[in-house]
């Protein structure tokens, strides 16, 4: 698990070090770089991978929760890729009464920030069926704040 996590920090340094010249301009990255939309996208489904697999398979809520925090700042660093298997495993951790609960509070947060209609509707049914309080009111503003946009 370290060496997922340590091989995970790595290549989201490099990412975050690459994009964080210019979010807007990806082919001004591209020939500053020198590396390819393709290979962007190869080293993000590598990474998104290894993300969900902590999230899968950590034992601590702690590890769980880095993972899926790491997904939210990819999410807002890299608005264009889709992070498509990170819906399931996030639902699941989202849905689970037995989870910890800042690990249902990030997974919420995860799934609001990838805007798809399958994400805002598990949000939505948590918000209603959730005996946790906290996160029956995080759910509920995040519902209010996606209608608003």
């Amino acid at each position: 698990m370290k060496q997922v996590l340590l091989m995970l920090c790595i290549s989201l340094l490099l990412l975050v070090t690459a994009h964080a010249q210019d979010r807007k301009s990806t082919t001004r990255l591209e020939a500053q770089h020198k590396f390819s939309s393709r290979w962007v996208a190869k080293h993000m489904q590598q990474t998104e991978d290894n993300l969900i697999s902590a999230v899968e398979t950590a034992n601590s809520p702690s590890l769980q929760a880095s993972a899926i925090q790491t997904l939210r700042e990819l999410e807002e660093i890299f608005p264009q890729y889709p992070f498509n298997s990170a819906l399931a495993p996030l639902t699941k951790k989202l849905q689970d009464e037995q989870a910890d609960p800042m690990v249902r509070a990030l997974a919420a947060l995860a799934l609001d920030g990838l805007h798809s209609d399958a994400g805002d509707a598990v949000i939505k049914e948590v918000s209603t069926t959730t005996t946790d309080k906290g996160l029956q009111i995080l759910c509920t503003a995040l519902m209010v704040r996606s209608n608003n946009k």
